[in-house]
């Protein structure tokens, strides 16, 4: 029996072993992928589930491939939709695999419209709403490196006044101030400063001719257009999501303390000749604080600025609707207070503050299934509180003031002195009363979109109505305080005062008010469809703009008017060839009868290789390349200066002075003087090239875009400078007779990956833009090096110094330089080699305050509801100079002017460091040493943490008896470290001594929930 039984396992083992091979045979399956027409597709990957094993398509399509008979099959192909096969021990498999309409269908922004994205020849780049919405106020701050092509920085943190300075591919023009782009929201030109970040629907920059043509004379500095959100059919969904947080600042200056202050002012008197000017006794009392009264040693910096302050961001919106009718409304309220102190005593509220309330509501009515009609209302509503002294003002007098001078303030009254100059920033903070600002802005557009399928398929019209109205306005209720100075004590050991100013007891008032009017029509015939293999569309427009100020001057209040229309045209053939035509022809009543309209025309291009057959064998290294190339001609009406340059104007002149001869008076003969000549200026004119491609690879999972762009600008608006004083005019008249060339490159990159439950996303951008001045008119210059013309439009001048003098033999060898020169003092350099150091030895010095390369940088990390991400935003080729209290010590011989507390790191006799920060110290502006030059020229390039984000998803079995749908905790921190050399105070706030409001860093935590 035992030995039949082990003859029946042994059958049965050897019966598995057998099937076993049968049905893990490897088998040569052979077959075509075609595509929904029965078209062979050439360099299709086919793979078998769960190996690496593979193979791609010949140019008919055919393949073959070995893999086990019960093996599954996995055919793809750039922009189809998968599709998995059991073999089931067939050899011969013929597979239909269907296009990826979303992928194809994929649409972007562009100039008056949206077009598919795989078509589109334009440059341009776009950032997911949900990076920006950081708790910040202006929206403008969460844009430089998040975008390649945008070129920014901010030169405050101030709340109210911290708006970022945002240029599309650099400055393009003379006057920075007129590179401002054009601003787009819902189709209508808006500020985009105070727009809550939860109601952005997408963001999208337009950068080149072919994208930015149809705006005509409002394209040359680029165009950024912001969708807001629209509501989608469905049943009701609540998001509500709150933040809180503090602020702290980023960077303040670092002042030397009162007793090296008096240490300092004593070496700078005695190093060039002169006596101490404090006494050993004093600088003793002082450093015991025995009477701070009488003998101050004041931090300023820690007596007028707190250390945090708090940020609050709120938001509640609500979306839905039917198949006939959709609706999106939003409320938000934001809350920033500022870090300066306030005197709790003080009757009145002085603290630096701001308010503000935001609505959005988009409603949508499907009045038939031809005719949309869509009305958007979207307004905020502003409140800010601040000192009576401008916070700029204050810094500044915190950097004038020693900490010896007097104290911050004494038992019973204020302190101050006589100075005019040297002012206590504690009283300007506190004692001067307050102001308010209150802002309101109203929004409005309505939209008719009526199809046309019934007369040509793909044809439609629109129609577009908007009115805007934007009112301010200010209360002051301001005075100025009595100020005291102690000089001394009597026998009793009492203060003795001198008053020093005498002020007002009550605060005064005065107002301003100020506003705007915004009229927008616009009207339009849109054409697109599919024909086989062809797309085409085509679009006609005309708008009209009319624009008043109100509260100003009679120029200010005419309304300007400015219409035009654009039209535009686009065919792709199987997304293989693309071509794109664009005009706009508009103009503005700025500008006189024969030379207000102009024409701006653009073409482009594109290509995609890899749907080319030849490229299908290297498709599973490259899945998508595409290149993009486009010409054209596009406007700046925005050129300042004046609104009517055709029409000259009139003007009394001071003291009856007439201007003709060489500026000698001409006393008796009171009369009128020619204020501006009337010129035939036009507007500036832009010719933009653009080379561009776009690649996808690794298995789609590396997306890269990079362009190449060139841009000459021409007819800037300029005053003749070149025009000689002797001709005997009073103003140089204005002309079209500035060039700029601007050129660079920007390019962007994501990689997406999964490693088991982990998802990784990495993005990056690099921006690099330079321009040169290719004409000016500026008079001609002794020296070639003290021209302008090639060099950048914010290149700053000064002498190049060659360091510091050794001993008086250099002195004596050296050209001669300003003033009293001793050893230690800073050394220039001769260019002309006269022997002289002045005016015509100033050369172009470092890369200037604006940056020409900008980058960003970011990986974020999920693992099972929990996320972490971090974002990195850079700068580069781009200085400061540093001038003014500060590095600027006891100016004209008095006691006006700090020290920075690198003070340590000076030349002396006893330490003639050749590279010490400071030169030889003086008591007084004795020579040039302060002068503009590359010794107090640093580099301001940087890498800062813009943003750190962690979340936790909770999970749905915590919350699903709530009714939420979904809820998100997280934290945010911004700005929280730079890595600079420069690091005396934010990198971003430019030359000077960095008396600006500084950037402040948040750290902030919310929650995000879905009903």
């Amino acid at each position: 029996m035992q030995k039949k039984i082990l003859c029946l396992f042994l059958l049965v083992f050897v019966i598995q072993g057998i099937t076993g091979e049968i049905f893990a045979q490897s088998i040569t399956i052979t077959g075509k992928v075609v595509d929904d027409r029965g078209e062979g597709i050439p360099g299709a990957t086919i793979t078998v589930k769960g190996t690496q094993q593979g193979t791609l398509t010949s140019v008919d399509g055919n393949y073959s491939i070995a893999a086990e008979s019960n093996a599954t099959l996995v055919f793809s192909f750039v922009g189809y939709l998968k599709e998995e096969v059991l073999i089931a021990n067939r050899t011969k498999i013929d597979v239909t695999i269907k296009v990826d309409s979303k992928a194809l269908e994929e649409v972007v922004v562009v100039g008056y419209g949206t077009q598919k994205k795989i078509s589109s020849v334009g440059a341009q780049t776009t950032v997911r709403p949900e990076e920006l919405k950081l708790p910040v106020r202006n929206l403008t701050s969460s844009l430089v490196g998040r975008l390649s092509g945008v070129v920014g920085v901010q030169r405050s943190g101030e709340p109210g006044n911290d708006n970022a300075e945002i240029f599309i591919r650099g400055i393009a023009t003379l006057d920075k101030g007129l590179s401002q782009p054009l601003v787009l929201v819902d189709g209508v030109e808006r500020q985009m400063n105070d727009i809550d970040p939860e109601d952005i629907g997408s963001f999208t920059v337009l950068k080149d001719a072919s994208a930015t043509a149809v705006y005509g004379v409002r394209g040359a500095n680029g165009v950024i257009i912001i969708t807001t959100k629209k509501g989608v059919a469905g049943k009701p969904k609540i998001r509500v999501r709150y933040t809180e947080g503090v602020t702290t600042f980023t960077k303040v200056p670092d002042l030397a303390d009162g007793i090296t202050y008096m240490n300092m002012a004593n070496e700078a008197s005695v190093t060039r000749g002169g006596n101490p000017n404090y006494t050993q006794d004093r600088i003793n009392r002082t450093m015991s604080g025995e009477d701070p009264y009488l003998y101050p040693n004041v931090d300023w910096y820690e007596t007028i600025f707190k250390k945090y302050a708090s940020n609050r961001n709120a938001n509640v919106n609500i979306s839905g609707g039917t198949e006939v009718a959709t609706y999106y409304l939003s409320a938000g309220y934001y809350s920033e207070s500022g870090l300066l102190k306030t005197d709790d005593a003080a009757k009145y509220n002085s603290r630096l503050n701001l308010d503000r309330y935001n609505f959005t509501s988009n409603l949508t009515l499907n009045a038939s299934k031809t005719t949309k009609i869509e009305l958007g209302i979207q307004g905020n509503m502003t409140n800010r509180n601040l000192p009576g002294e401008t916070v700029s003002t204050i810094f500044g007098y915190v950097m004038a003031i020693p900490s010896v001078f007097h104290p911050v303030k004494f038992e019973d009254r204020l302190a101050g002195s006589t100075s005019t100059v040297i002012i206590n920033p504690y009283n300007s903070l506190t004692q001067r009363g307050y102001r308010t600002l209150w802002t309101n802005k109203l929004y409005s557009n309505l939209r008719l979109t009526q199809k046309l399928d019934a007369v040509i398929p793909g044809l439609y019209i629109t129609g577009m109505f908007s009115f805007d109205a934007l009112n301010s306005h200010t209360n002051n209720r301001t005075k100025e305080p009595d100020r005291w100075l102690a000089t001394g004590r009597d026998a009793d050991g009492n203060l003795q005062f001198i008053r020093t100013y005498v002020g007002t007891q009550y605060l005064g008032y005065s107002t301003t008010s100020s506003g705007n009017r915004q009229f927008y029509n616009e009207a339009s015939l849109n054409y697109s469809h599919s024909f086989g293999k062809h797309d085409v569309g085509a679009l006609v427009l005309y708008n009209q703009r009319d624009f008043i100020e109100t509260g100003g001057d009679l120029i200010s209040s005419l309304p300007q008017r400015s219409r035009g229309v654009a039209a535009r045209a686009n065919y792709a053939y199987e997304n293989r060839y693309m071509a794109e035509v664009n005009f706009g022809y508009n103009g503005s009543e700025n500008f006189a009868a024969g030379s207000r309209y102009g024409f701006f025309p653009s073409i482009g291009l594109g290509w995609v290789p890899s749907e080319e057959k030849f490229f299908y064998p290297a498709k599973n290294i490259i899945q998508f390349l595409k290149f993009r190339f486009t010409h054209g001609l596009v406007g700046n009406s925005t050129i300042g200066g004046r609104r009517f340059a055709y029409i000259g104007t009139v003007t009394t002149t001071a003291d009856n002075i007439y201007s003709f001869g060489q500026g000698q008076t001409s006393i008796g003969f009171k009369g009128t003087d020619i204020g501006e000549y009337p010129v035939d200026v036009t507007w500036e004119t832009a010719t933009k090239t653009n080379l561009g491609l776009e690649l996808y690879t690794l298995n789609n999972k590396l997306n890269f875009q990079a362009d190449f762009f060139r841009e000459y600008r021409e007819g800037i608006f300029l005053r003749r400078t070149a025009i000689p004083g002797f001709i005997g005019i009073n103003q140089e008249p204005y002309g079209n007779v500035g060039v700029v060339l601007n050129k660079g490159v920007d390019a962007s990159m994501s990689y997406n990956a999964k490693i088991g439950q982990v998802s990784l996303q990495f993005q990056g951008n690099f921006t690099y833009a330079k321009n040169k001045i290719i004409r000016n008119d500026e008079p001609a210059k002794a020296y070639p090096w003290m021209a302008r013309v090639g060099q950048k439009t914010t290149q700053v001048f000064g002498y190049e110094a060659l360091g510091l003098f050794k001993d008086s033999t250099e002195i004596v060898e050296a050209p001669k330089q300003v003033g009293d020169v001793r050893p230690g003092d800073v050394r220039f350099k001769d260019l002309n080699g006269d022997g002289i150091i002045n005016q015509f030895d100033v050369k172009p010095v470092g890369y200037g305050p604006y940056p020409e390369i900008v980058y960003g940088f970011g990986l974020t990390g999920s693992y099972k509801g929990f996320t972490l991400g971090a974002f990195f935003q850079g700068a580069g080729n781009v200085d400061v100079v540093m001038n003014d209290e500060g590095f600027v010590p006891f100016q004209a011989g008095s006691e006006r002017g700090n020290l920075f507390d690198v003070v340590e790191d000076r030349w002396t006799p006893q330490n003639p460091n050749p590279n010490a920060f400071y030169p030889r110290l003086s008591f007084g502006l004795v020579n040039d040493n302060y002068a503009t030059s590359t010794w107090f020229m640093r580099s301001t390039g940087y890498l800062r943490i813009k943003t750190l984000q962690a979340g936790f998803e909770i999970p749905d079995k915590w919350i699903k008896k709530t009714g939420i749908s979904s809820s998100r905790l997280f934290f945010i921190g911004t700005n929280l470290l730079t890595f600079s050399k420069f690091n005396l105070w934010d990198v971003e706030l430019g030359s000077g001594r960095g008396t600006n409001y500084p950037n402040v860093k948040t750290f902030s935590v919310g929650i995000d929930i879905n009903f």
